[in-house]
């Protein structure tokens, strides 16, 4: 038996340029793999990248083995899709392989389109893949945020009192609630009184949540965690519409929808925009859905250096999420 007797098999895919001056890309697989894998030359597999999966047929020819396209598929059609998950060249990926041969389990479960088509995936937001945070940098980033403050108050004594305000969730009594959204409005930043007065705009928010309070937070905690998936644009357009006073507050929204589930609401901010590459987002529950797609990709691409960082972190923040944040924002203040 093959080593492909099983499923799935890790390796690391290397997405390379046909040629030093060309623009396509393709999947490189290292000979050792090959060997490893069991892969033979004119076999049918699929890698699956994590963010899309690209079927084809391996190629040992060569002395550089690689996945070519297979029966109606093209090297550009896997360009594309190597760029939809926002992979370029020079991209070192930890993958899994299955083979598609026929009556094979591996090839039902991976039964997406016709043999040899690329996987379609759902666009994301370009620039996320190119941040990578090491350990020591993740440490220094914590280490910044939490000795640093903000309006007179330490990051971390704000942090603490705004998960304790809302660890029962919402208040229902109106007051009560006045008083919720509009500590995450002054005290945590989540409008600016220029705009206007800030209690008075809590005011006209906590009306409009106290109205639809039991289907929003069926909705809130209906929210699967950012790790599993992003929350669509309806459930979004929902969660942020009682923000709206004088005028819409989509970052007053995100920070009172991240104390309520920082499992799966990332803070937008500017900061936070900034490493992303999303300095001109629009403010708006569909620019947040953007920021959180991109926010997401970060996170799970480096699930492996922020779990080095919880240590440094002391249990300060209740998520990876909120490690990542903490991240993004020293990251931020010091980009032009």
């Amino acid at each position: 038996m093959s080593a492909l007797g099983t499923p799935d098999f890790s390796f690391v895919a290397h997405i390379r340029r046909l040629s030093a001056a060309g623009s396509v890309l393709y999947i490189r697989i290292g000979n050792s793999d090959i060997s490893r894998l069991g892969l033979q030359h004119g076999q049918a597999i699929e890698i699956d990248l994590g963010r899309v999966r690209i079927a084809g047929v391996v190629k040992t020819s060569g002395g550089s083995p690689w996945l070519a396209p297979g029966p109606g598929s093209s090297n550009a059609a896997i360009t594309e899709a190597i760029r939809s998950a926002l992979l370029e060249h020079g991209a070192d990926v930890s993958a899994t392989v299955c083979s598609l041969g026929s009556g094979s389990k591996s090839s039902r479960a991976a039964n997406i389109s016709p043999a040899g088509t690329v996987a379609q995936m759902q666009s994301r937001p370009r620039g996320s893949d190119l941040i990578r945070i090491s350990s020591k940098d993740g440490i220094e980033c914590i280490r910044q945020y939490n000795s640093g403050s903000y309006r007179g108050r330490s990051n971390l004594a704000l942090d603490r009192d705004a998960y304790n305000r809302f660890r029962n969730g919402p208040s229902h009594d109106l007051d009560q609630l006045v008083d919720q959204i509009a500590f995450v409005g002054k005290e945590y930043g989540g409008a600016q009184e220029r705009f206007g007065d800030i209690r008075e705009e809590a005011a006209l928010i906590a009306t409009n949540l106290h109205g639809v309070l039991g289907p929003w937070l069926k909705a809130l905690m209906g929210t699967r965690p950012l790790v599993e998936e992003v929350p669509n644009e309806t459930t979004l357009d929902f969660l942020f519409s009682p923000f709206r006073g004088t005028k819409q507050w989509p970052v007053w929204a995100s920070k009172t929808l991240h104390f309520l589930r920082p499992d799966a609401f990332p803070i937008l901010d500017s900061n936070a925009k900034k490493p992303l590459r999303l300095r001109n987002l629009v403010n708006s529950s569909r620019g947040y859905h953007q920021f959180s797609s991109c926010f997401r990709e970060v996170l799970l691409a480096n699930s492996e250096a922020l779990a080095a960082v919880r240590t440094a972190d002391a249990d300060e923040s209740p998520t990876d999420l909120k490690v990542l944040d903490k991240i993004l924002f020293q990251i931020g203040i010091h980009m032009n």
